[in-house]
């Protein structure tokens, strides 16, 4: 019950939160539509508009870019009052860091999955149509993997502007290493060869092979160990919150 309660505050603080609600509800829509737009002449080979390849990079560049979102709620100054009297309530700190862990996920989750479900409905994006469901469970795994992880670098460094700049520095590293915004093959073959070791770029391989290829080589390997980095990264949160340290 405790839990619960949490949760809900936690997720009223974030669905009151302008930025956040920008960057879930509405950047999917901008982003895949400005890039979409802008770039359309250069796809539209086999099946594939612009529209389908920046429907799927931008979500995914959007879930990674949301790594930032849980640290804010541990850290941000507007929700410094309610941390302190849950930090002298008598609540278990594993109630405490989890009902932030739950709300950010169900929250962008949510956003992100209606998003997803509607470009697919009008046929704006093509997410696979049959197999709509595993890009879902993929991106929904990789998401869990950036809420969890958000998490355990904020409970290390303690500060929301050292946190979020070295997450949002990261992020946007993994992005143009993986081909988010522009194919990196055609830049050669150092930087193809760089690009493969990104972690982001084999979820974005995935993805086109389930969606264009039916090709489900790698999947449940990718998934398994998103959801164990997710489990370690509760576990590095676990040893190193004190609610004390956030008020």
């Amino acid at each position: 019950m405790i839990l619960w309660q949490l949760i809900k505050q936690d997720f009223k603080n974030l669905i009151t939160t302008p930025v956040i609600v920008t960057v879930c509800v509405f950047y999917p829509w901008a982003l895949v539509g400005l890039f979409g737009f802008i770039l359309s002449s250069f796809y539209g080979g086999r099946g594939v508009s612009s529209y389908d390849y920046y429907g799927v990079t931008m979500m995914l560049y959007l879930v990674i870019t949301s790594i930032t979102i849980t640290p804010n709620t541990f850290m941000e100054k507007k929700l410094r009052r309610g941390n302190m009297r849950i930090a002298y309530a008598p609540v278990s700190k594993v109630a405490i860091y989890m009902s932030k862990i739950i709300s950010s996920y169900l929250f962008m989750g949510i956003s992100f999955s209606i998003n997803m479900i509607l470009m697919q409905y009008f046929n704006f994006v093509n997410f696979g149509r049959s197999n709509f469901i595993y890009i879902l469970i993929l991106f929904g795994a990789f998401l869990l993997f950036t809420v969890t992880i958000g998490g355990a670098v904020c409970v290390i460094l303690k500060t929301e502007e050292l946190t979020n700049m070295i997450l949002s520095n990261i992020a946007s590293i993994f992005a143009l290493l993986s081909g988010i915004f522009f194919p990196v093959d055609s830049l050669g073959k150092v930087v193809s060869n760089i690009s493969n070791l990104s972690p982001l770029k084999w979820i974005l391989n995935v993805s086109f092979s389930v969606i264009y290829d039916n090709n489900f080589q790698n999947y449940n390997v990718i998934v398994l160990v998103l959801i164990m980095l997710s489990f370690i990264s509760l576990l590095i949160m676990h040893f190193n919150y004190k609610p004390e340290d956030y008020i």
